[in-house]
């Protein structure tokens, strides 16, 4: 992506393809990607229509509701990714099962159009809070655990006292918080650690220890202290074995010899916390997002041995902190972060 927001032609052109001229190499496939020769294009062939149509068909999975979204047809839909295939020289799209399917190279490309959306948006907002004389911007990027409540919540009061201040808040994974924090596109990302990503400054934020969440008339409620004894052959939400999560409580339960009966395994906290409070059993996850869930009406219980799950807060390393971002941590840490 350029400075502007733009999309980068030179990695346009390394997605670029020459058909080949021959059959394609398969049927339900739309172009030829059959190893052919790489080309470069005039990106004034492409129109911001073009990636806004395909963005918004693979955000919602298909072309009608993409019309939808978009107040056009799907015919319409349909004729610009049509031509946005054509001149990238490769196929964005397979037809299985009846409906279309993104291709691989279509994934790959959508990384860098949304990225380039982003910085569209944020022209678009900065420009409105010009002409509303808002000069300040605190621009945020979170993975769910801490946007689900916590950060709404100390927005809030932050720009309650701050008139002069607006703010962007966007939820993705650790992996991606990292990348948009690198290139600047934020000024703080929240993001579990370990991670290491040049360009980015990382702190510890708040260890997050593991607390036992549970429905108020489950048989545990009435323990102060869960320990992973306590959940061998329990219905249980298990984190997933891919993700960061997984691995501390793992640990745990693996050094006590506890095997809880693992009934959905999901790597988003608030999912865990959901089926929970559906009755699917218990869970152990970070305090922030059990602490949202009391609301619903579970209950959360201290969890031994500690499971850290360690949030980071991430900076750009190569552009000074504005004093603006500095206040808005102080101000986390001071009254924010409870004990």
């Amino acid at each position: 992506m350029t400075k502007s927001g733009s999309l980068d032609p030179d990695l346009i052109c390394r997605y670029s393809t020459v058909r080949s001229g021959g059959p394609p190499a398969a049927p339900d496939r739309i172009g030829s990607l059959d190893r052919p020769a790489s080309r470069c294009f005039d990106m004034t062939q492409i129109s911001h229509k073009h990636w806004e149509a395909f963005n918004a068909v693979l955000h919602v999975g298909s072309f009608t509701q993409a019309a939808r979204l978009l107040r056009t047809s799907q015919p319409s839909i349909s004729r610009l990714l049509k031509e946005l295939q054509e001149r990238l020289g490769f196929a964005l799209f397979t037809r299985a099962d009846g409906r279309s399917w993104p291709t691989a190279e279509a994934l790959a490309l959508h990384d860098e159009v949304e990225r380039s959306f982003v910085g569209l948006e944020r022209i678009a907002e900065r420009a409105a809070q010009i002409r509303e004389r808002r000069v300040e911007q605190l621009r945020i990027v979170s993975m769910p655990a801490l946007a689900h409540q916590f950060l709404p919540a100390a927005l809030a009061r932050f720009l309650a006292e701050r008139r002069g201040v607006a703010a962007a808040l966007q939820v993705q994974r650790s992996e991606t918080i990292a990348s948009w924090v690198s290139t600047r596109q934020f000024d703080i990302g929240f993001a579990m650690l370990p991670m290491e990503k040049p360009g980015v400054d990382i702190e510890l934020f708040d260890p997050a220890i593991g607390v036992c969440v549970m429905l108020p008339d489950h048989p545990l409620a009435g323990r102060q202290v869960v320990t992973p004894r306590d959940l061998h052959g329990l219905p249980f939400v298990g984190k997933g074995r891919d993700s960061f999560a997984h691995l501390p409580l793992q640990q745990a339960l693996d050094d006590a010899g506890a095997v809880p009966d693992i009934r959905v395994d999901t790597p988003i906290a608030a999912i865990a916390c959901e089926l929970v409070a559906n009755g699917v059993g218990v869970t152990v996850t970070d305090r922030f997002t059990a602490g949202a869930f009391a609301a619903r009406g579970l209950v959360w219980r201290r969890f031994l041995p500690d499971v850290p799950y360690n949030f980071g807060v991430l900076f750009p390393s190569h552009s000074p902190r504005t004093e603006l971002v500095n206040e808005f941590m102080r101000f986390l840490r001071s009254d924010c972060l409870g004990p």
